[in-house]
């Protein structure tokens, strides 16, 4: 694959046939913004590919793809924010599925079948939105903003790929003839997310249009977040990418019961089928995202001996996402000011401007206002605060294991001073991993051989 930018992705028609044809029987899940007309929206008719609908129905599709692969169904298959959570210190597992109890522990096999699905299902909603962009050029070039939110999501599916995964990840696409990806380092793999973010750019300047801007500040804000994953040097890009984002930004998936696919997931496989629990200091070094007694991070356990599909594990629910239909934020302006705070941290940590934008978030971002923070006084504690900040405003939204490996990777912390260690309450030990392994089935690609390593 290239990882340059993609603004001319003019596509034969020919080509753009075959492709829609080989997606008609893809499923689609709901959109962010819109309900699109389509008369069947969960197939694409092959007949009918060349044409304006069959360029909206992939449209439709794709945005399906992308939050199915990240928030998960209505209980078969769940998506990155679970996965990541369950790995950290979000989520403990409450259920009994050895598959999911590998990467509660942190010692994933290659072989894990749950895991081959959920990368599976990041990588083809990458597939479907880098298509996208050709077919919309086509067959339906207004509104532009349609192109720009594609590449914005795609850029956000290399986020989650470089956050979650081992480095060494590599990226396929299947059209005209496969063309097996090279493996890209994790920073590689940001720098393509970033290039997928600039492409997002250059469609979404009317700033009159809401629709443009909402999307334009998903972008500015993934671009930040893959520029604050980069690393340090990049802090004051990652500042300056979101600082036209407003406090009240927020791009959501938006979810319905009209099918299994375009559910919450997250309600799902935490209310509904119990299979994961909102977690308190786990494994030692978690957050006591229960035990805060936080308004950002609200659980309930109804009834007040409620247990967890396991039978045994006691069952709390996260508040945040009460229903099957509640929407769920991929970007918003909180993180950007998060974003902002840190980078203002790293590069005055003498000054107060870091703190004071924690502040601002407490004061303004929730009602009732949270007390101010006080200045913890030391390098490390700072940065301790920050991240907590981060890991509560941002609680089961998928940043969680980005952040944790960045404490490892800009911060030098120690894997056993930042994952949940030692004895499972289950009666098992943590392992060692990191980031998710790329599954067995990648080495059907002759270039792929295994991750380039298992570094944070």
């Amino acid at each position: 694959m290239t990882t340059s930018p993609m603004k001319d992705l003019t596509m034969p028609r020919n080509r753009l046939g075959r492709l829609l044809a080989a997606f008609a029987l893809l499923l689609t899940a709901c959109s962010t913004e819109e309900l699109l007309n389509v008369q069947d929206p969960d197939i694409i008719n092959p007949g009918s590919v060349n044409s304006t609908a069959g360029a909206l129905a992939l449209y439709a599709g794709a945005i399906g793809e992308f939050s199915f692969g990240v928030v998960g169904d209505a209980g078969g298959t769940e998506g990155q924010i679970l996965v990541s959570g369950s790995f950290t210190d979000e989520l403990v597992n409450s259920e009994t599925f050895p598959t999911r109890f590998e990467y509660e522990l942190r010692a994933t096999s290659l072989q894990n079948g749950t895991l081959l699905a959920v990368f599976r299902n990041l990588q083809r909603a990458r597939v479907l939105l880098e298509a996208t962009v050709p077919a919309l050029q086509r067959y339906a070039p207004t509104p532009v903003w349609r192109m720009g939110e594609a590449f914005a999501l795609a850029g956000m599916a290399y986020v989650y790929a470089g956050e979650n995964y081992c480095s060494g990840v590599p990226f396929s696409n299947p059209f005209p003839a496969i063309a097996y990806g090279t493996p890209l380092t994790t920073s590689e793999i940001f720098t393509t997310a970033i290039e997928r973010f600039d492409s997002a750019m250059t469609y979404l300047t009317d700033l009159a249009d809401t629709a443009v801007v909402r999307r334009l500040n998903l972008a500015r804000i993934g671009k930040g977040r893959a520029l604050l994953n980069r690393g340090t040097a990049d802090f004051g890009a990652a500042a300056a990418a979101v600082a036209a984002v407003p406090l009240n930004a927020v791009y959501n998936t938006t979810h319905t019961i009209t099918s299994g696919r375009q559910q919450n997931g997250v309600h799902v496989f935490t209310w509904l089928s119990e299979r994961f629990s909102v977690a308190d200091v786990e494994g030692t070094n978690g957050l006591n995202f229960r035990g805060a007694a936080d308004p950002r991070v609200g659980f309930d356990r109804t009834p007040a001996n409620n247990v967890g599909f396991d039978n045994a594990t006691p069952q709390y629910n996260p508040t945040k996402y009460p229903a099957r239909t509640t929407p769920l934020p991929i970007a918003n302006g909180v993180e950007a000011k998060l974003i902002i705070a840190e980078a203002l941290l790293f590069s005055a940590p003498a000054s107060p401007a870091w703190l004071d934008t924690l502040n601002f978030l407490r004061a303004n971002a929730i009602t009732p206002a949270l007390a101010p923070l006080a200045d913890p006084g030391t390098a490390a504690t700072r940065q301790d605060l920050v991240m907590r900040e981060r890991a509560f405003w941002l609680y089961l939204t998928g940043h969680r294991l980005g952040d944790v490996r960045r404490l490892m990777r800009q911060y030098n912390r120690l894997e056993d001073n930042v994952f949940p260690t030692g004895l499972h309450f289950k009666g098992t030990n943590y392992g060692d991993d990191v980031n998710l392994p790329v599954p067995f089935d990648e080495l059907n690609n002759p270039n792929f051989t295994g991750c380039i390593d298992r570094l944070p």
